[in-house]
């Protein structure tokens, strides 16, 4: 296997957690609370489906809540992250992390042909399925490692919460 051979939709997940778009802030805080994720998708719906308009993370929260000017009864539309950015899931993980890395973001959405939103990926999605594979980490380090490259500390970051704790 190789990082250009593994395809967004074996790694993504499909059970996408969302929250409509007028919702306030604390109810994604619960939705991400009750699931253990740190983002949300934020949708508008029309008719039966769930167009994706934006993103909060856990990371957004708390830069908001840091400049004291945004209230947990605020909608989210007021500081989630737009556009979204999105990647076909006949894309490779190897053409993932290269937008995630150029957009400096963490998570995709995962789309179909038609553009409808069918799963997300996150690095730690990719991360968890390069350590599976010898070749892999081998391929991703050559790749990744100059000095600077966020992407590779962070793997390097994974890999350490792998190891038993001593």
């Amino acid at each position: 296997m190789s990082l250009d051979s593994v395809l967004v939709s074996n790694v993504m997940k499909t059970d996408v957690k969302t929250e409509n778009e007028n919702q306030d802030v604390m109810a994604a805080c619960k939705v991400m609370y009750d699931n253990d994720i740190g983002c949300v998708v934020v949708i508008k719906e029309q008719g039966n489906d769930k167009i994706p308009v934006g993103i909060i993370t856990e990371r957004d929260i708390v830069r908001a809540l840091g400049k004291l000017t945004v209230f947990l009864s605020m909608p989210l539309t007021k500081f989630m992250n737009k556009p979204i950015i999105s990647i076909k899931s006949d894309h490779s993980i190897s053409q993932a992390m290269k937008l995630m890395d150029s957009k400096n973001v963490r998570r995709l959405i995962v789309v179909d042909a038609d553009n409808k939103m069918v799963g997300i990926i996150t690095e730690k999605d990719i991360f968890s399925r390069i350590a599976k594979d010898p070749n892999m980490i081998t391929e991703f380090i050559d790749k990744n490692y100059q000095k600077g490259h966020k992407i590779y500390s962070r793997f390097a970051d994974h890999l350490l919460q792998l190891l038993p704790k001593l």
